[in-house]
């Protein structure tokens, strides 16, 4: 197990400290992309509370994950049928 280290980072506006193991420019990266969905939902909508938003981006970002999960699936039980057909 690696070393933790702390970074600061800003979620709509408002400051975390996440603890991790990945380095400062995955953290960055992470940090970008959940404010993207944050404000993404927070900007085509009228009064939403910041709830709110949390939980639509957390049901967003799951979506997400499932959609890659399953193209993956897809992905590793084609080339798994292409190498049954091609190996005795």
């Amino acid at each position: 197990m690696g070393v933790k280290k702390s970074y600061e980072i800003k979620i709509l506006g408002q400051k975390f400290v996440l603890k991790t193991e990945n380095d400062e420019t995955h953290v960055k990266r992470v940090a970008d992309y959940v404010n993207k969905i944050f404000y993404n939902i927070k900007d085509h909508s009228e009064t939403i509370s910041t709830q709110n938003v949390a939980i639509l981006a957390a049901l967003n970002i799951a979506e997400e994950l499932f959609c890659r999960e399953d193209q993956h699936k897809t992905v590793v039980e084609n080339w798994h049928d292409r190498l049954t057909e091609i190996l005795p």
